[in-house]
């Protein structure tokens, strides 16, 4: 979703790459000091690679803000012997704005350069110093720096001044140490022999998993004094510098009064002012000014019609207090995998805003950047989690609703008409909640014909088909779902065996799961998923074959249920599934149960085959 600002979550100063093995980093020390109000943070690296095909990593990318200062201390290739056999120019290191995709502008740069040798194995050492005037946390640490490149040996060593206080939030897993120098506080980190770390499916974000160092100064400057103590002074902080943004232009207010003359009903202005932003303002990421924290007044909203996620907040804020409406900025995780949220360590850890508004016994949650999403609409990018309310000394934490089954039903309806050979056509109608509605409803609104025609072919589980007309409907633009109609050409859906045809009911597996034995991360399900299939084949001279049907089916457990019935009526045989899985945190100790539930459900759907005789 949109970003708020870029803290240590993972950032890997390497390409991406694909690489399983072929290069090690033999050394990886960080040295972070606190000097004259300026924080000073040193990183060294020693990389041996052993092979052609592990050459990617001596692409070093360095991020680092404009109002930086990023030195290059050492960069030079190494044989295993320690003996130089190149070092880097000052002309090979290149500079460039890091504009990330959907940003319009930012103050993030990256210094670039290449260490790469023609002769196996060799090593790089660099090293590089970082200097930031303005800070939020001291540190925010990682022992890998790749997750797929193990590591022989990580530190970090912290030095503060005594009287500095600060938070500390550090894994167990990690050797600690503590000592006093003169009038420094010296802490110490180590770890020795770091794995690679396995990116599975439905597993918790990487920097859950791994292990981590947080130190956040319980006092600090950015833009202005604040404070980390509590969530409330955190929240307090927020609110100072956010102080007076929420203000429109004249000639806005001319609008906003025109558009909601005789209304009293504070929720359907609400809904009035929403459909608005919506319908006159677009979503560009500009993370600048204050570590892209601080945001664009809600009068650059109105004289630009665009704005990040902070700055269509403030201007839809400006919008409510206009028409006499509170209503809180609020500080939030966005994304259908959230980084946990730490309750006990007040910091930034947010990367997007909503705007919560009170309205009687009910608190509405406002989604300020998508144009095609419904009002009051918490998704699967904002539900079930905490977030920051914004509200002076009396700031807190609150969590979002949770999405209930009911929220996220998938009702997939195919009818199949059919000819004496299998062939016809297929008509598909799709009632879509949750994660699927928004889903198709970027499909859309944000692709186009080719591209929306490529998403429906692929979503369908069938090959040899051909995609004919397909429309989108719903109830209105705040409705909580979408349909789907599509009709599609197909070929033979029987398979002639003899005096027999055998039919396999159109089927999308569940979920593709490793066997227990090789699963390394917990499994997450972050929303309940809930999805109907009913399948319908009509068939034409159905009476003249005997039908075998298979056994209806039933499987429930603590973690879901699945069902399957078939029918068989007049000209038409009908396939009913239904699935459903909790939402809910799975340890590897209880994954080969839940594995099992599937792997139950995948042998029935082998099974679920229909037979056609034809009558002697």
């Amino acid at each position: 979703m949109r970003k708020l600002i870029l803290i240590f979550l993972l950032i890997s100063i390497f390409k991406i790459s694909n690489a399983q093995s072929g290069c090690e980093i033999i050394d990886f020390s960080t040295t972070i000091k606190v000097q004259k109000n300026k924080l000073i943070e040193e990183r060294s690296y020693t990389i041996q690679i052993d092979k052609k095909d592990s050459d990617w990593i001596t692409d070093i990318r360095i991020p680092y803000d404009a109002n930086d200062k990023l030195d290059i201390l050492e960069a030079s290739i190494i044989d295993l012997k320690g003996r130089t056999l190149r070092k880097l120019k000052k002309k090979e290191i290149k500079s460039r704005n890091n504009i990330s995709r959907g940003t319009f502008f930012e103050d993030s740069w990256l210094k670039e350069f290449e260490l790469k040798w023609n002769q196996y194995p060799y090593r790089i050492k660099y090293k590089y110093r970082k200097t930031q005037n303005k800070f939020l946390f001291i540190a925010h640490w990682h022992p890998i720096v790749n997750t797929d490149v193990p590591v022989q040996k990580s530190s970090l060593r912290v030095i503060l001044p005594s009287n500095y206080d600060v938070t500390i939030d550090h894994s167990k897993e990690l050797s600690y140490k503590i000592n006093e120098i003169d009038e420094n506080r010296i802490h110490y980190w180590e770890v020795k022999n770091t794995a690679t770390i396995q990116n599975e499916s439905y597993s918790p974000p990487l920097q859950n998993l791994i292990a981590s160092v947080k130190i956040i100064p319980k006092h600090f400057r950015y833009g202005i004094e604040g404070s980390f103590e509590t969530w409330e002074s955190f929240g307090y902080w927020v609110e100072q510098i956010n102080a007076d943004l929420d203000l429109l232009t004249a000639r806005e207010k001319i609008k906003i009064d025109k558009l909601i003359k005789g209304i009293s009903d504070k929720k359907e202005i609400l809904n009035i002012l929403y459909h608005y932003l919506q319908d006159n303002t677009r979503y560009i990421n500009v993370a600048i000014d204050i570590g892209g924290l601080k945001p664009y007044p809600a009068t650059y909203v109105c004289e630009n019609k665009y704005g990040d996620c902070k700055a269509l907040t403030i201007y839809m804020k400006a919008l409510l207090k206009h028409a006499n409406i509170n209503s809180f900025y609020t500080l939030i995780h966005a994304g259908s995998n959230p980084v946990k949220i730490n309750k006990k360590l007040p910091s930034q850890q947010f990367n997007h805003v909503v705007l919560t508004v009170p309205l009687g016994k009910d608190t509405l949650c406002i989604e300020n950047t998508a144009n095609h999403l419904p009002f009051n609409y918490l998704g699967t990018f904002t539900q079930n989690r905490y977030g920051l309310m914004v509200n002076g000394t009396s700031s807190k934490l609150i969590k979002t609703k949770a999405l209930t089954p009911l929220d996220v039903l998938e009702q997939n309806t195919y009818t199949f008409n059919l000819n004496r050979e299998g062939k016809g056509n297929l008509h598909v109608t799709k009632n879509l909640k949750g994660d699927a509605f928004e889903t198709y409803q970027y499909v859309r609104f944000e692709l186009d014909e080719k591209e929306q025609r490529r998403h429906i072919e692929n979503d369908i589980p069938l090959t040899n088909c051909e995609l004919q007309t397909w429309n989108f409907s719903q109830e209105n633009r705040d409705s909580l779902s979408l349909i789907l109609n599509a009709d599609l050409n197909i070929e033979s859906q029987l398979r002639k065996m003899g005096n027999m045809f055998v039919l396999k009911p159109i089927s999308k597996p569940y979920f593709k799961l490793k066997k227990p034995a090789k699963r390394k991360n917990p499994f997450r399900v972050n929303y309940p998923i809930n999805k109907t299939d009913s399948i319908i084949y009509k068939l034409a001279d159905l009476k003249q074959f005997r039908v075998e049907m298979p056994k209806s089916v039933s499987i429930e457990s603590e973690y879901g249920s699945y069902t399957e019935h078939f029918i068989k009526s007049n000209n038409q045989l009908i396939v009913t599934r239904s699935f459903q899985l909790q939402n809910g945190n799975y340890s590897l100790e209880t994954y080969s149960d839940l594995y099992n539930f599937i792997e139950e459900i995948k042998k029935s759907l082998k099974k679920s085959v229909i037979i056609l005789n034809l009558s002697s």
